[in-house]
């Protein structure tokens, strides 16, 4: 899926000139396709290339051959395959140069295409206009030269660095007539496609589902209720582990969604759940995230939540007072974790919002007890999830007690996610509600 402001720049009726730009390997070549694929459906393209094998997986569009003696001989060639593609459509065609370097040195045969491309670009630029044809060129060069101001768009397409693994954008630099939205997007080759991603959203359906449970792999496991996290993690979390989400700057709440499933999933195993809630997060709105995708009449029973409130009011039977005071708050918290265990046995899940632990009772008293926590939960076989937030000073403290440790990232509007115990790439985290109920997607960045 290539940008919608792509899309939108391509729609006019009248041809547009576009720019790409990129250094070796980025995928250039690979974000071109994902154009054709989207917009040429018909056909109507054009895909010129002296520098790729027409018989690869390229060549299932129109194809000129890079067999060129000079411009004048290209262009003659090039008329002809859109005269035939306007006799036979009216569709408005796509020539693609990959690249232009390669074009100039295919015309020139000699030492001087540098110079020759100049004239290539300027030949290109007015035959375009004056067929209506939309013109793509492909460069290497990354520097700003004299073509970016005479075309109509120009995009770059760029690998960094990002916590040891590499990850890809493209930046819309330019986009003659379109209103961005957002000028960088995240992208990913896997699958050998072009797959840009949309900030990320969460839309509850108006009609919930309650799913069917996703069972345990293994003995020793326990299911995310994610498949994709399920694969990554060997098959779920580990019975008996305490694993930590690090939430960074910019990601906000965002984080909650894709936990769900696997709240939702062990409720509908059967299964209980504590719940500490995070910061800005009350056991309430947990209830009404989690309770739609549950049998909600099973929901008081296996679900507690914990939160620090006048103990004088009326609570459902789902939340438990917390008074603040933090050892008879924890002395509150293992009583309904053992009742919990009477009633409904192992594995259990903790969900435990360290930021709002460390607000209520300071950092400097919650190390022991998180840590108690951790390493009694790994004589059991029930899980612990905690979630530490950014700046929190807890949060090295407890990173070396975790048996799994991962990191949420807000790069350019899209929820990045990557493990550091165990270590892993970079996956973009998607929520899927097209079933009815929450379905994440974790899709590799290669």
């Amino acid at each position: 899926m290539i940008p919608g402001e792509i899309r939108q720049f391509f729609s006019s009726q009248f041809g547009k000139s576009l720019v790409v730009k990129g250094k070796p390997g980025t995928g250039k070549t690979t974000f071109v396709f994902g154009i054709l694929h989207e917009l040429c459906p018909g056909g109507n393209c054009i895909y010129i290339s002296p520098r790729i094998d027409k018989s690869s997986s390229y060549g299932k569009f129109p194809w000129i051959e890079g067999d060129f003696n000079n411009n004048e001989d290209f262009l003659r060639m090039l008329a002809s395959r859109i005269k035939a593609i306007w006799e036979s459509s009216d569709s408005k065609p796509m020539i693609v140069v990959d690249s232009i370097d390669s074009l100039s040195i295919a015309t020139t045969r000699s030492v001087h295409w540098e110079e020759n491309k100049f004239e290539l670009e300027r030949l290109l630029m007015d035959f375009s206009r004056k067929v209506n044809a939309d013109l793509v060129m492909i460069t290497e060069k990354t520097d700003i030269d004299s073509l970016d101001y005479l075309v109509d768009g120009v995009v770059s397409v760029e690998i960094s660095e990002m916590a040891g693994s590499d990850i890809r954008k493209i930046h819309l630099l330019k986009l003659r007539g379109v209103g961005m939205s957002q000028s960088r997007y995240l992208f990913t080759l896997h699958n050998g496609t072009f797959t840009s991603f949309e900030p990320f959203r969460v839309s509850f359906p108006e009609h919930t589902l309650i799913p069917s449970p996703v069972t345990d792999p293994a003995h020793s496991k326990i299911s995310t209720g994610s498949p994709d996290f399920d694969e990554i993690l060997g098959g779920g979390y580990q019975k008996g582990s305490f694993n930590l989400f690090e939430i960074t700057s910019g990601v906000g709440d965002s984080f909650y969604s894709i936990l769900l499933p696997t709240f939702i999933n062990h409720l509908n195993m059967g299964r209980a759940m504590l719940s500490i809630p995070t910061e800005g997060t009350s056991v309430e709105t947990e209830k009404r995230m989690i309770s739609p995708f549950t049998n909600e009449a099973n929901f008081p029973r296996q679900f507690k939540g914990f939160e620090i409130r006048d103990q004088k009011g009326r609570m459902p039977a789902y939340v438990e007072a917390f008074s603040g005071n933090l050892y008879k708050d924890m002395e509150i918290f293992y009583q309904s974790k053992h009742e919990m265990m009477r009633q409904l046995g192992s594995p259990l899940l903790d969900y435990i919002g360290l930021d709002s632990m460390e607000y209520s009772y300071g950092w400097e008293n919650i190390g022991a007890v998180i840590g108690q926590i951790a390493s009694v939960t790994k004589t059991t076989e029930n899980i612990v999830v905690a979630v530490a937030k950014h700046g929190q000073k807890i949060t090295d403290s407890v990173a070396h007690m975790a048996t799994t440790h991962w990191k949420f990232e807000n790069v350019d509007k899209t929820l990045v996610m990557y493990g550091i115990v165990p270590k892993t790439g970079m996956y973009v985290a998607q929520m899927d509600f097209s079933s009815g109920y929450p379905q994440v997607r974790l899709v590799p960045i290669k």
